[in-house]
């Protein structure tokens, strides 16, 4: 009886120094941030709201749009977050909080078990999320990355949403997952695109997007409605061995060559009212299956 009771005593004291070590980190990443220290840190399953936009205090750059700046480099590695990750606030009075990070944004080989928003963040490092699993939504809207994003072998559970962003540098999801909606609308790729091997299995929105650099798209798969229309291709686009279901490049604008191999076509493939600065490619599927006005 006296080994069992001194047992229980041992993992309630285990327990409230684990309950501990998660607020104190909390306050220890808090203080790095605040004293512009880098942050690293890995196989942690951290059960605490991360909101960047409370760390700092926030200064107006518009009107009802106010900022903090992020001076560390933040790096995840491993880690499991139990409740959201957020760079973004809305306050009450309608106002919004946004986060500049001037070091690297990382969270490598990570797991979001609950909503991720870095809409309207700048990132002046590297982004990379390389292999993390997004089980709920993730936002990141109007999202600036000025040096290469990657967001490869990423899991994305929930919606995703990253309209009007923009990305400087290369940017890659290459053998990505989408298992709900995914929106790239009116988003700019200033450098090489690759989505190569991807699979969305619910509507793709890649409608306006503007691409200065080279795109891949070679071996995805599009199991639902994927959009391209009124898109600029400033370069190659390689579109081989792609499954599609219902793919439109309507009124699009190809300046580069385009590659339109082996495709699997379940519904239809439609380029109506595009422009091809070179020949049209090659395209074969059964004529039924192709929309191409003249």
């Amino acid at each position: 009886m006296k080994h069992f009771i001194l047992a229980m005593v041992a993992l309630v004291q285990l327990s409230c120094a684990t309950q501990n070590s998660s607020t104190n980190e909390d306050n220890s990443m808090k203080k790095l941030i605040k004293t512009d220290q880098p942050i690293y840190i890995e196989n942690k399953t951290i059960d605490e709201v991360i909101d960047f936009t409370s760390y700092l205090d926030a200064h107006l750059i518009s009107e009802g749009v106010y900022q903090v700046n992020v001076k560390s480099g933040i790096t995840f590695k491993k880690c499991v977050f139990k409740k959201p990750v957020s760079a973004f606030r809305k306050m009450e009075d309608g106002s919004v909080v946004l986060t500049s990070f001037q070091g690297n944004v990382t969270f490598i080989d990570c797991f979001f078990e609950e909503d991720v928003n870095f809409r309207g963040s700048s990132i002046y490092g590297r982004t990379d999320f390389t292999n993390s699993t997004f089980d709920k939504s993730a936002n990141f809207e109007e999202l600036h990355c000025h040096e290469n994003a990657f967001f490869n072998k990423c899991i994305f559970e929930g919606a995703l949403r990253f309209q009007n962003a923009f990305f400087n540098q290369r940017v890659n999801f290459m053998n990505a997952e989408f298992y709900d909606t995914a929106s790239f609308q009116n988003s700019l790729f200033n450098s090489e695109l690759q989505f190569s091997a991807g699979k969305f299995f619910k509507y793709a929105d890649f409608t306006l997007i503007d691409c200065r650099g080279r795109v891949l798209f070679n071996y995805t798969e599009f199991r639902d409605k994927a959009d391209f229309s009124h898109s600029i291709f400033a370069q190659d686009l390689g579109f081989i061995n792609t499954k599609n279901h219902t793919t439109n490049f309507d009124s699009c604008r190809f300046l580069g060559k385009v590659r339109f191999n082996n495709l699997e076509v379940v519904s239809a493939l439609s380029l109506t009212d595009s422009y091809f600065m070179f020949d049209i490619p090659e395209i074969n599927i059964p004529s039924e299956k192709l929309m191409n006005s003249k």
